[in-house]
């Protein structure tokens, strides 16, 4: 599944990243690496509003649809 598909509210974790490495770098510059949790905020027209490591992040709808991730269970 992909982060683009994740409900809001709903926590999951990234398994891999089909960006260019380009684009790959710069994601893991941000924390955004295999393994991490990462939460859905918030769902715009043009993209999502995450949070990773207690930041929130941009991450527009087409390089959200790259990160393959799989939903965490609740506690």
């Amino acid at each position: 599944m992909t982060l683009d598909n994740i409900n809001i509210k709903q926590e999951c974790q990234l398994v891999s990243c089909e960006a260019s490495p380009k684009q790959r770098s710069k994601l893991e510059t941000l924390g955004l690496v295999p393994g991490e949790r990462i939460k859905v905020v918030q769902k715009t027209g043009a993209g999502l509003i995450v949070e990773v490591k207690k930041s929130r992040l941009a991450i527009a709808r087409d390089l959200a649809s790259c990160l393959f991730v799989e939903p965490t269970l609740e506690a």
